[in-house]
C-alpha cells in the first residue's frame, strides 16, 4: 500500500518504553487498542492498552480509558506510576489532573491480585510537522473569511466523518484519512492548488498523513492546519450544515442547544430553539451559565448573512464553543425540513444525555429514603470519608478494593453505586459490569454529608 511508509514514520513518533517491573499474580492478557490507533500502530503487546484517557479518581488511585465503546478501569500505585509526555510537572496528582479528557494514551500494566495496575502511562506527544508544511491559525482565518473561491484554497477535514458531522471548520469538506483512497476524487483537479488538511490537533496523525498522501498524488502545495480543531474552536465558531444538524444530532436524539438569533423570529422555528438575538453579557449568560455541562451549541439566523456569526463569536469569546448553521433558516427550509410553530423559547436549557448505567437523581433519592429489599446501596468512598455520615443500610467497599471484594456483593440484588462526585461510582459500575453483574447503576452527581445528613447534588 502506498501510504504504509508515511504511517510507519508517524507511528515512530509514539514509541513507548517498557513497563516498570512489578510483582504480578497472573500473566497479562493480550493487549487491546482503539480502532483509530491501528492506523499507525501494530497490534499492541500483552499488558498494554491504547485508547483515550477518560475519568480520573485520584482518591481511588484509578482512572478510566475508553477503547472504542468499551471502558477499562485501571488502578495505579502513586509511588510507582510513571507518566510520560505530561503537560504538567510536579506531584503526580497535579500531573494526572492536567491530562485532557480524550487524550490518546497508552497504559502499560501488570495484573496484581486480579486488578490491572498501570506502571507506565504514556500520553501521545505532539507530532513534529515542518513549519513550511503548516498553515497557522491566523492564516487560515483569513482564508476562511475570503472563502475558497477568492482565497484559492480547498480545506479538508481528515477526521472520520462522524466527527465532521458534529461540527467542522467553515468551508471544509469531509475527506477522512481512513477513506483517503476511496474519496481522493474530492481533491481539486489543479495539483498546484493550495490544499489544507486538519484533524484533532497537534497529537493527531490524520491530517499530516493525508497531506503526505496528497503529495504522493502530485499536489505540490499540500499543507496541514496542524493546530486543528482544538485551537480553532477556542477562537472561532465552527460550522454545521442543515443536513448534519438534522441527521447527526436531531434524528439521533443527541442533546444540543439551538439558538435563534433573528431579531424578528416570525414564521416558525427549528424545534427546540431558544431566542438569543443579542450578544450582550446578560443575554449570553443564559448560555454561558451552562458551560459546566459542556453543551454543544448551534446558532442560526434567517439566511446565514445575519447576526448568527456575531452571536456565536461572542459565545466563543466568553468560553462557550459554538457553531453557526450554514445558510441559516433558509437552508433548513430549503432542505425540506419542517419548522415548529410559534416563537423561540426565552430560556435556554440543556440536559446532557445520560451515560451508560447512570441513575436518575430522583430515583436514587427514593431508594435511599426507603431502601427496597431487592436493592443495595454501594458506597465506594474511602474509609476516611465515612466520618461525616453514610446512607443507612449501605455497603461500604472502597473503590480501590472493589475488584478484590466482588464476592461480598449479591448478584440477585440491584446495586446502586455512589461516591462523593460520581467519578468513582461510574468506575465501580464499569468494574461490576465487567465482572458479570447485570443489575447495576451509579449516581452521577455529588453526595455530601453534614452531621450525618446527606445532600445530593442536582
Amino acid at each position: 500500500m502506498r501510504l504504509a511508509r508515511p504511517l510507519a514514520v508517524l507511528a515512530a513518533t509514539f514509541l513507548l518504553a517498557s513497563p516498570a517491573t512489578a510483582t504480578a499474580t497472573a500473566a497479562p492478557p493480550d493487549g487491546t487498542q482503539a480502532k483509530i490507533c491501528a492506523l499507525c500502530h501494530a497490534a499492541p503487546a500483552a499488558g498494554t492498552i491504547r485508547g483515550h484517557f477518560d475519568e480520573l479518581a485520584f482518591k481511588a488511585n484509578s482512572f478510566q480509558m475508553k477503547v472504542d465503546a468499551a471502558t477499562e478501569v485501571l488502578g495505579f500505585d502513586p509511588a510507582a506510576l510513571k507518566v510520560v509526555n505530561a503537560t504538567e510537572t510536579g506531584d503526580l496528582e497535579k500531573v494526572m489532573k492536567a491530562i485532557r479528557k480524550g487524550a490518546e494514551s497508552r497504559a502499560d500494566y501488570v495484573v496484581v491480585d486480579g486488578q490491572k495496575k498501570v506502571t507506565l502511562l504514556t500520553l501521545k506527544p505532539k507530532l513534529k510537522v515542518p513549519e513550511e508544511k503548516q498553515v497557522r491559525t491566523a492564516e487560515l482565518e483569513k482564508l476562511v473569511a475570503q472563502g475558497p473561491e477568492k482565497g484559492k484554497y480547498a480545506l479538508y477535514d481528515a477526521r472520520p466523518f462522524p466527527r465532521f458531522a458534529e461540527g467542522h471548520i467553515p468551508t471544509a469538506e469531509s475527506l477522512p484519512f481512513p477513506a483517503f483512497e476511496k474519496e481522493k476524487g474530492k481533491l481539486p483537479a489543479d495539483k498546484k492548488a493550495l490544499v489544507i488538511f486538519y484533524c484533532a490537533g497537534v497529537t493527531c496523525a490524520l491530517s499530516p498523513a493525508a497531506r503526505d498522501a496528497a503529495e504522493k498524488l502530485g499536489y505540490v502545495n499540500a499543507k496541514s492546519f496542524h493546530e486543528g480543531i482544538p485551537v480553532w474552536s477556542k477562537a472561532n465558531p465552527m460550522a454545521l450544515e442543515a443536513k448534519l444538524l438534522k441527521e447527526a444530532w436531531m434524528d439521533k436524539a443527541q442533546p444540543i442547544v439551538v439558538l435563534d438569533a433573528r431579531t424578528n423570529p416570525a414564521g416558525g422555528v427549528i424545534a427546540g430553539a431558544s431566542a438569543l438575538a443579542e450578544a450582550t453579557p446578560a443575554a449570553l449568560e443564559k448560555v454561558t451559565r451552562l458551560k459546566k455541562l459542556k453543551p454543544p451549541v448551534v446558532v442560526y439566523d434567517a439566511d446565514g448573512a445575519g447576526n448568527a456569526t456575531a452571536v456565536a463569536r461572542a459565545l466563543v469569546a466568553a468560553g462557550q464553543p459554538a457553531m453557526v448553521l450554514t445558510g441559516g433558516l433558509a437552508a433548513w427550509k430549503g432542505a425540506g425540513y419542517a419548522l415548529a410553530p410559534g416563537a423561540p423559547a426565552q430560556e435556554v436549557t440543556f440536559t446532557p444525555k445520560p451515560k451508560a448505567g447512570e441513575l436518575a437523581i430522583d430515583e436514587f433519592k427514593k431508594a435511599v429514603a426507603s431502601l427496597p429489599p431487592e436493592t443495595m446501596i454501594l458506597d465506594v468512598r474511602n474509609a476516611d470519608e465515612l466520618a461525616d455520615g453514610a446512607f443507612p443500610g449501605s455497603l461500604h467497599v472502597p473503590a480501590t478494593q472493589l475488584a478484590a471484594r466482588l464476592t461480598e456483593l449479591p448478584k440477585d440484588k440491584r446495586i446502586l453505586a455512589h461516591c462523593s462526585t460520581g467519578v468513582r461510582a461510574e468506575m465501580a459500575y464499569n468494574v461490576l459490569k465487567g465482572a458479570g453483574f447485570t443489575r447495576v447503576a451509579f449516581l452521577n452527581t455529588t453526595v455530601d454529608f453534614f452531621g450525618g445528613k446527606a445532600e445530593i447534588g442536582e
